[in-house]
């Protein structure tokens, strides 16, 4: 079963739950997933993180039990999830510009997408967007360290070009291991935020781990782990780094039998030699952490 084949069974548990508490821990933890992970793959499915589903499908059974059936407003707001009926009121009209009253009076008509249909129209995404197709390869890599600035995107994604600035400025005070290398090294196992999407970037070199640092450099040691490997071509004019990132999370890891390592969450880009944005023959690499889901 792959990772595509667990989203459609958790989509159908909602459905079929959806009076109860639904939490994406919970969820991640019934379907065997980290959180992290779990998150990756449903939005990637869905294009709306976990919680964002849950409230409008919540609020889609709503409108459509007031259209069909003649069950008070009431009844309906906890048969749904909602434990109020102020919140479960405000939310419906933020959802569809009216009261529920108002729209079991309009019958008013919405799209009411079933599960089968969530995934047809997640595959004909993939068809399109796989054209961008990029092949990993996987590689066991021992523990390393890398020194660097880390910034938090809580603050704005403008943080990640400021990182690089200051690593930048400070190369010369740095022993590196490598002069030809460098990282960007997304962390996502602190601070990580779903909704909205926030994590620690660190812009960084490689070092020895007692190497001496500057004041204000961020030090981090990165486990021993396996990676999927993607080679991106190009010096990003076109965005390619960008559009690389999107086909891993939402064409490659949903349709592969490879999930994300629960003990390694970050990501990292990896530039050497092959990199020099001055230049569309560039190439860098991106490394994701992954275990097959059967050895999960």
């Amino acid at each position: 079963m792959n990772n595509l084949q667990l989203i459609e069974k958790a989509l159908y548990y909602i459905d079929e739950h959806i009076s109860e508490e639904l939490t994406y821990e919970r969820l991640a933890q019934m379907f065997g997933y980290s959180s992290f992970h779990f998150h990756k793959i449903f939005s990637s499915v869905t294009e709306l993180s976990i919680t964002e589903y849950i409230r409008k499908r919540r609020l889609t059974v709503a409108h459509k039990m007031l259209c069909e059936t003649s069950e008070t407003v009431t009844d309906i707001c906890y048969k749904v999830g909602f434990n109020s009926i102020q919140t479960f009121n405000r939310a419906f009209k933020d959802t569809f510009g009216m009261q529920p009253l108002m729209a079991r009076e309009k019958q008013a008509k919405i799209t009411y997408r079933s599960v089968e249909e969530i995934i047809t129209g997640y595959l004909k995404r993939v068809a399109v967007e796989g054209a961008f197709s990029m092949e990993p390869r996987f590689e066991e890599r021992e523990a390393f360290v890398i020194a660097g600035y880390r910034k938090h995107t809580r603050d704005g994604f403008h943080v990640i070009g400021e990182s690089w600035f200051e690593l930048k400025s400070s190369l010369a005070a740095i022993t590196r291991k490598n002069e030809h290398t460098m990282y960007g090294f997304e962390d996502y196992a602190e601070d990580f935020c779903a909704d909205p999407l926030s994590f620690y970037y660190m812009a960084g070199v490689e070092v020895e781990k007692d190497t001496p640092l500057p004041e204000g450099m961020y030090r981090k040691v990165v486990p021993k782990a396996a990676y999927a490997i993607f080679t991106v071509n190009g010096n990003n004019a076109d965005g390619e780094i960008g559009k690389a990132f999107q086909y891993i999370y939402f064409v490659w890891l949903p349709n592969s039998e490879y999930c994300i390592d629960e003990n390694a969450l970050f990501d990292f880009e990896y530039y050497d030699e092959r990199w020099d944005c001055q230049f569309g023959a560039a190439q860098m690499d991106i490394y994701v952490p992954v275990r097959r889901l059967e050895d999960s």
